[in-house]
């Protein structure tokens, strides 16, 4: 490459840069973990279809973490709306399949994270706030139920 097309290239970058601001602007880690979480209670909500209660209760929070995706984005860019969550859990379901076989533990820990995020929120009642708040530290028999969740579940997900 010779020194004209690699200083073409540095200027267009950094135009890229300074004209688009939200292409290159990283997701909170707010944004990210919601839009995972969104993704791990579809997987759950998919697994349990046999049990309608257990169905609605992960599906009702598939939307909440979806919803949590597109406000943490909103507040970011500017700009977000829910086909950004749904978008966002598709590319994370994707990864899970991608490469569940060789982080087993890792997401099996994250959906305890979640689990223990939802929990924060139940307690809260039917008007809780979507306060970000992961949680660090895990009662024994929420990090119990979950594991245990997702040790049947991703298998029966991944077999489908």
């Amino acid at each position: 490459m010779s020194p004209s097309t690699k200083l073409l290239s540095l200027c267009s970058l950094i135009a890229l840069f300074c004209i688009c601001p939200q292409v290159v602007a990283q997701e909170s880690r707010f944004e990210t973990q919601a839009g995972r979480c969104s993704a791990i209670f579809f997987m759950l909500s998919e697994t349990h279809k046999d049990n309608d209660a257990s169905a609605t209760d992960f599906q009702h929070f598939v939307n909440v973490f979806e919803n949590l995706y597109v406000t943490e984005k909103k507040e970011r860019t500017g700009n977000a709306t829910r086909d950004d969550g749904i978008e966002r859990r598709k590319s994370v379901l994707q990864e899970f399949k991608e490469t569940y076989s060789g982080r087993h533990a890792t997401l099996k820990e994250e959906v305890v994270l979640c689990g223990a995020w939802a929990e924060g929120y139940r307690i809260q009642g039917k008007n809780y706030s979507y306060v970000p708040i992961i949680p660090k530290l895990i009662p024994a028999a929420v990090r119990s139920e979950y594991e245990a969740l997702a040790e049947v579940s991703w298998q029966k997900w991944l077999a489908n």
